[in-house]
């Protein structure tokens, strides 16, 4: 029966380490465009309109109780920084579910809708919330898989980097 349970252990490991890695693998990278349905059904968004302002793309649903921890605090780093925008992509199958989730949460984000899913699989989102920091230029410079404090803090700084353009450019 151990054998079992350390065979478990390793394979939830593995798979945890692969979910991470897709996500990492797109540091460095342009980000994807794409364009999306504003939540609220008015009109829609396209990322290549925040050229020039650094943008968070925080991919999550309404089920996720992560997120109900994680959204209050991205709010407060936009609030914070004037030049950064939040860009929540839900992944809800229902776009009332995000509506009354925003509502109850007293949330004020610019919220878009994912209702094929198709954003998300672009980015290889595995995990809820996911987020993905891009500078000024389009280029993803820093991504995250899950919540905890320690991450928003991580989060902020490299914001602060990217606001305050004291992070290098990429060389290619």
């Amino acid at each position: 029966m151990w054998k079992i349970r350390w065979i478990a252990v390793l394979l939830s490991l593995f798979f945890l380490g692969a979910r991470a890695e897709s996500l990492e693998k797109w540091v460095d990278q342009p980000a994807p465009e794409f364009e999306l349905a504003m939540v609220s059904g008015n009109g829609k968004l396209s990322l290549k309109d925040y050229r020039g302002k650094v943008v968070l793309l925080d991919f999550w649903a309404s089920w996720c109780a992560p997120c109900k921890k994680s959204l209050p605090e991205l709010q407060n780093l936009e609030a914070k920084y004037e030049n950064l925008q939040v860009v929540a992509i839900n992944i809800d199958d229902n776009r009332q579910n995000a509506r009354r989730f925003m509502k109850k949460q007293a949330l004020d984000l610019t919220v878009v809708f994912d209702a094929k899913k198709s954003v998300a699989k672009t980015y290889d989102i595995s995990e809820m919330p996911s987020a993905i920091l891009i500078d000024r230029n389009g280029v993803i410079r820093h991504v995250i898989s899950g919540y905890t404090k320690n991450q928003i803090k991580e989060l902020e700084i490299v914001i602060d980097e990217l606001i305050h353009n004291r992070r290098p450019a990429v060389s290619k």
